[in-house]
Parts: structure tokens; sequence; C-alpha cells
């Protein structure tokens, strides 16, 4: 039986404006089905611990997908005028479950905002732009046609959980984001970092059996790169074994 991976959505506003779409590209469910496993759109819900439970109740691993800039009043400080308009909604659901599946040690595996939201919902912070940081590269945000190409070149480190998944040392990623990891919350490890500026790239928490999170797009790139496919194919493994 293939295990249930629920993907998180985002709100997409309709043609006239009056009512909003729960959605998700289709590259993050062709990504988990090509893995394996069966993908499974999660509404965007409340905070309620018997809502998240339920949810957690219904799947077997998540896959915290890529979308809009986490609301800095999570992590403690004042939204920047370089910061993007949050989803109030989006944020308190997705919060709420990536703090109930660590706490639970449900799979999590977390792309782009995805890797943002666990960080911050497990205590770190982040960085509102990339220029707020000295010396990091514009060209993370890339944007239009650019989005599906490789941009930058990442170096998995050694002794990670990402290099014994991706059995690469380093390799080419795609970049679209403008916010990064400042602070890395307690219990994770930096997993990834980017060649050129020495950006948080990926992160995981060793003391729990599958909580990975990288910073890049790899459902754009499973096709034609095995190490990213197996990014996949290990959240399908770890929710295998841990379905009862």
């Amino acid at each position: 039986m293939r295990p249930r991976i629920g993907v998180t959505a985002w709100h997409r506003p309709d043609s006239d404006g009056l009512e909003r779409w729960e959605a998700i590209r289709n590259n993050y469910t062709g990504a988990v089905r090509t893995a394996g496993g069966l993908p499974l759109i999660l509404p965007i819900g409340g905070a309620e611990p018997d809502e998240i439970g339920a949810v957690l109740d219904a799947v077997d691993g998540l896959l915290f997908s890529g979308g809009e800039d986490v609301s800095p009043t999570y992590y403690g400080e004042q939204r920047d005028e370089r910061c993007e308009d949050p989803d109030p909604d989006r944020d308190l659901f997705e919060i709420a479950l990536a703090r109930a599946a660590l706490a639970r040690r449900t799979p999590a595996f977390g792309i782009c905002r995805g890797l943002q939201v666990i960080n911050v919902a497990a205590g770190g912070t982040l960085y509102q732009d990339l220029t707020c940081r000295p010396g990091t590269l514009a060209h993370h945000a890339a944007k239009g046609a650019d989005r599906r190409r490789t941009i930058h070149t990442i170096r998995v480190l050694p002794g990670s959980k990402l290099r014994t998944i991706m059995g690469v040392d380093q390799g080419p990623v795609t970049s679209t984001h403008h916010q990064f990891v400042k602070d890395l919350a307690s219990g994770f490890r930096v997993s990834a970092e980017s060649v050129e500026d020495g950006i948080v790239e990926g992160i995981e928490c060793p003391d729990l059996p599958y909580a990975v999170a990288v910073q890049w797009h790899p459902e754009r790139l499973y096709g034609e790169y095995p190490e990213h496919l197996a990014l996949f194919k290990s959240l399908i493994k770890a929710a295998q074994c841990a379905t009862p």
C-alpha cells in the first residue's frame, strides 16, 4: 500500500476576487507519486488540537510545500517592509501542524517555505529578505522561467542525513526565495549550504526519525536528477516505516 503523504496547499484568489482556491502545483504531487507515495492535498484548516490531530491521523507523512512568507510575528519580530504579505490562515495552520508533527515524530519534509515553517515552528528565526544579510547574492530569488532552471550550487555537509539520502557532496539547484534561515531551531543542524555565499540550504533534526527540509525546489528537478527524486523516496520510506 502506498503511504499517504499530506501535501500542504496554498490560497489563490479566483479571477473575480470573490473566492479563493486551495491548490498545489502538480510537480509536488507528481514527485510524491513517482516516489511511491499517495499524495493527499491538505486544505488549510485551523490550529485546534483536535483538527490537527485528525490531520496527522489521516496521513503517514507530510510534505510542507513552498509559497508565501511566514509572518515574523511567529519568531518575535516586527514585519520589515521587505517582507511580503503573509497568509495568516496558512501560517496558523502550518505552524501548528509542524509543531504537532515534530512532537508526534511524524515524518516531515519541507521545501522552501516548508523549511522556513519547520524552522520557525521549532523555535528558529528567518532573515526577512536576502538584503538583510550582507554578502547574500540576489540570484536566490529567481523569477519567471528562471524558477525552473538551476541557479547555483549547494554543498551537502558530511555526516548529514541529507548526504546519505542524496548520495552527493554538491550539486546544482533551483532557487526561488528571498527569505531564509537566520537562527537555527534548537535540536536541528545545518545539512546543506550555498557554495557561493554560505546561506543555509538544508536543515534536519538528528533526534527524530525523519525531519528534513531544503531551501531549493527538488520537485522541479526530480525528473532529471536522481538525487532530488531520492529526497521524495526517502520521505516515502520513512512514512512506510512509521505506518503501524
